[in-house]
């Protein structure tokens, strides 16, 4: 009788229960280019919605892109850039975000 109680409560449990989503809804996207030649330079290019292009930064350092809080530092870039709609130049967002050297 215990184990169908306790069964019943997990499966209840697992129907009903609803994970958070840790990434947030965002607005445009990124994307990451390297070159073969030389891995530890990457360009970060931002695109809006319709794919124009927001902002653009080349920096010498290997950004681990599996890590999550790469990917919600550059969604938050992403959304700010959004919010201004409009073409940045040489701000250095992603440098002063990640703490890199300039």
């Amino acid at each position: 009788m215990k184990t169908i109680m306790i069964t019943a409560l997990i499966l209840i449990s697992a129907i009903c229960g609803q994970a958070q989503n840790k990434v947030p809804a965002s607005h445009g996207f990124w994307v990451v280019e390297s070159n073969i030649n030389k891995p530890k330079v990457q360009t970060v290019r931002f695109y809006s919605d319709d794919s124009k292009l927001l902002y653009e930064e080349t920096v010498n350092t290997k950004l681990n892109l599996k890590r999550e809080k790469v990917q919600l530092a550059l969604n938050q870039i992403s959304n700010k850039l959004y919010e201004n709609k409009q073409y940045m130049e040489s701000k250095k967002l992603i440098a002063l975000a990640f703490n890199l050297k300039r």
